[in-house]
């Protein structure tokens, strides 16, 4: 939502279509919803000055929008919850806002204007032990539900963290402790010389080394799924019939070269579709060469990064923290996946002689008070 190029290609392409270059969007009306609390334009290894140029406020369209601000708490209009509750949810939403905003905390003495120590209240904290991690998978996922699950079930629960490397160690640990057994598939992987590129890469880079690189965005070498195991898609195959990047799905049949699945998210919820290996690339200015991949383009997801977490509304999330999160709004998207104060529970993991109860949150407030001060 965030990243202006996206929206200036659109500007440039209405213009062109509707031969109209003197106004925004080809005349066109553009409502965009979203919240810059949330995590911005992903650029690796980018400066603050450099994400925050290639956000949407520093576009020259900006200044065409008009910026309106909700300001009604829908979660309290629910039916049947008691004053007790109403306060209990508008209290925590208020704690979520203040993190949103950057307004809590002690700053943080390595970068005091962005970043700041927050104090976790003891009813969303699991104590850390060697086997708290365990202890949070079986509090979001549950005998019942490893047992018995269904689309309904886990689309309300996940378990959150900051990178793909402990995503992955998660989702290998519940998958252990599901039902069912275990059915394997693996990539065809290869490489794509650059252009101009004489040397014999196939010796350089063998297979074996291809199959142990992992990169986001891109499904593991090894993919193995279990019967009604929840998978999120990382493509867009469809998106006209609800398959979307990021759509989370169920697993209803694992086929030798086709996994069924049904959408457990978005307004296709319950459609059944069928996946097929597709071969993917990844290119990186650093790599002397360009991966391909052949695989399912699924990954498991009873746990997934903080980044993808963004749009879902959780009944039950755990929030592990086996490091700080590393950029602005990642705290703030991770907690407000919530839907009540008691759908939370968080795992922070110390680090020497570190407090257990604090962890750091990244807000870029100068730049939430520049959108701030154009909103009506």
């Amino acid at each position: 939502m965030n990243d202006r190029r996206c929206f200036e290609t659109l500007d440039r392409s209405l213009r062109d279509l509707f031969d109209c270059q003197a106004k925004p969007f080809g005349r066109k009306s553009v409502l965009l919803g979203g919240d810059f609390r949330q995590t911005l334009p992903i650029i690796q290894g980018a400066s603050k000055s450099t994400i925050l140029a290639s956000s949407l406020p520093r576009s020259y369209l900006w200044n065409n929008f008009k910026v309106y601000k909700l300001t009604k708490n829908m979660r309290l209009q629910r039916p049947n919850i008691t004053s007790a509750e109403q306060n209990l949810i508008s209290e925590f939403s208020s704690w979520l806002v203040s993190i949103g905003d950057g307004d809590i905390g002690t700053p943080d003495m390595s970068d005091p204007q962005d970043i700041k120590l927050i104090r976790i209240p003891d009813q969303y904290l699991i104590p850390y032990t060697d086997n708290a991690l365990t202890e949070l998978i079986r509090l979001i996922y549950d005998n019942d539900t490893l047992k018995n699950p269904d689309a309904t079930t886990l689309s309300r629960k996940a378990i959150v963290c900051p990178t793909n490397n402990m995503v992955h160690e998660i989702n290998s640990m519940v998958l252990d402790m599901a039902a069912g057994p275990t059915k394997t598939y693996t990539s065809i992987d290869s490489v794509v010389p650059h252009p101009g590129d004489n040397t014999d890469i196939d010796v350089l880079y063998p297979v074996e080394y291809l199959n142990l690189l992992n990169f986001n965005g891109l499904p593991t070498h090894v993919l193995e799924l279990k019967f009604n195991s929840p998978v999120v898609l990382l493509r867009n195959l469809n998106p006209k019939d609800g398959l979307c990047n990021g759509t989370r799905l169920i697993v209803t049949q694992l086929l030798p070269a086709i996994v069924e699945v049904q959408i457990m998210t978005g307004k296709f919820i319950g459609r059944k579709v069928y996946i097929a290996k597709i071969s993917l690339t990844y290119k990186d200015k650093e790599l002397p060469f360009e991966l391909k991949r052949k695989q399912f383009p699924l990954r498991l997801c009873y746990a997934m990064t903080i980044n993808k977490s963004q749009g879902q509304s959780l009944d039950k999330i755990g929030l592990y923290l086996p490091q700080p999160i590393f950029s602005h709004g990642q705290l703030y998207v991770a907690l407000s996946r919530a839907t009540t104060p008691h759908s939370l529970k968080i795992v922070i993991v110390p680090h020497g002689d570190d407090d257990a109860a604090l962890t750091k949150n990244i807000v870029y407030s100068d730049f939430l008070k520049e959108i701030d001060s154009t909103a009506n």
